[in-house]
């Protein structure tokens, strides 16, 4: 009996030192967040959403992926002419102290260039923020802008939340 105790108690210790130095997936590392945004007049509407996941790889390292999606409707001399705008996103974020971050983005985005031609162009935004509780600020360029671009301009001023 007592050769069965201390069998078992030498396989609770395995057990032990095998979940202490267990590496994988710990989903207390998961953060979720995202931007939204809108602009409406009586000429125009414009919904941006863009919800993201990432996973903590290291304890100031955060790399996710997300979704963009962008609706936009304008009304041009009694015409109303809508298009959207999608695809993913593969990010990186590096804080430097708590609230000062780095951020680099990789985002192929679908979109319309002409009333019947639609095309695939390439953002990669890099740039940094601030943010605390949630909220960030942050600027982005885009190093990849061409004239193809979904966006005007390279620069990109966002907030947004992650928790």
């Amino acid at each position: 009996m007592k050769q069965l105790d201390e069998e078992e108690s030498k396989k609770q210790e395995q057990l032990k030192a095998y979940e202490k130095n267990k590496t994988g997936f710990d989903p207390s590392k998961l953060v979720y967040g995202g931007n939204v945004g809108a602009a409406f007049n009586t000429n125009y509407s414009y919904v941006l959403a863009q919800p993201m996941v990432g996973y903590k790889v290291y304890p100031k390292t955060i790399a996710g992926l997300g979704f963009t999606y962008i609706y936009q409707s304008n009304n041009i001399g009694g015409k109303t002419y809508s298009t959207s705008a999608y695809g993913p996103i593969v990010f990186v974020r590096q804080s430097l102290i708590p609230q000062i971050f780095l951020h680099a983005e990789y985002q192929p985005i679908n979109h319309q260039i002409s009333i019947t031609e639609r095309t695939w162009t390439n953002q990669l935004f890099v740039g940094g923020g601030l943010g605390s509780s949630g909220a960030q600020v942050y600027v982005l360029y885009d190093v990849l802008h061409s004239s193809q671009s979904l966006y005007a301009s390279p620069w990109m001023i966002r907030i947004g939340f992650m928790f």
